[in-house]
């Protein structure tokens, strides 16, 4: 009779996202803003057909954004579908929210990150040194870290 090792038993069960029922993946992704919930999305095939990203998770992270004094792209928004709200505007908004970029306009700190203070340097070395091989996107990350002036 062969006799099982516990800790091997531990390790060929292990927990991760994937391995929890859909009605979890649904219940955390309601307290998702509409950035987050739009990532986790577009993961895989099974999140693009459970979360949801329609208008009211849209306009309440415009009215978030508004409340902080960010920068909110109301005048052409388009709230059908993610692609026709993703328009460029909008699409740079997400980019600096990935690098913390717009984190040392808020009082609170890190919108991304809550109760935690944003790092002075996210941008990775893969990022510089694409951004280094065209000087427009040179000057764009370096206008980023103004405050007040991000690029449209």
């Amino acid at each position: 009779m062969e006799q099982s090792n516990p800790s091997s038993d531990s390790q060929s069960t292990s927990i991760n996202l994937m391995t929890l029922p859909s009605e979890l993946h649904i219940q955390i992704s309601t307290y998702l803003s509409y950035p987050d919930a739009l990532a986790l999305k577009h993961s895989s095939r099974h999140f693009y057909s459970i979360v949801y990203t329609g208008v009211r998770l849209k306009v309440d992270w415009l009215v978030e954004r508004f409340e902080h004094k960010l920068e909110c792209p109301m005048e052409k928004c388009l709230f059908s579908t993610d692609e026709s709200f993703c328009n460029k505007r909008v699409r740079g908004i997400m980019e600096r929210r990935r690098w913390h970029l717009e984190c040392r306009r808020v009082k609170n700190g890190c919108l991304i990150v809550n109760g935690q203070t944003c790092q002075t340097n996210l941008m990775s070395g893969w990022f510089k040194a694409r951004a280094q091989g065209n000087r427009r996107a040179v000057k764009v990350v370096e206008s980023w870290g103004h405050e007040g002036s991000f690029p449209v």
